[in-house]
């Protein structure tokens, strides 16, 4: 479940990145660009692994006390 929470919002970023890169407006948040190479270049280097990394975590955390139960 966290891999899937995490592809998605991989997925969420790597479209904000192009839209970065070719102007638009980003989803889900609906700010307007104009499009460069460095806006594009700071959400794929920047933004979507952090995003993706705090999804992971995120969705993760509710079950790491059943992890933890279930490997003593």
């Amino acid at each position: 479940m966290a891999y899937t929470a995490a592809g998605v919002v991989a997925l969420l970023g790597l479209w904000c990145s192009v839209v970065g890169f070719t102007g638009g407006t980003l989803p889900l948040i609906g700010l307007k660009t104009a499009g460069s190479p460095l806006v594009g270049l700071g959400f794929l280097i920047v933004v979507t692994p952090t995003l993706a990394r705090l999804a992971f975590w995120i969705t993760l955390a509710p079950l790491l006390p059943a992890i933890k139960r279930r490997t003593r």
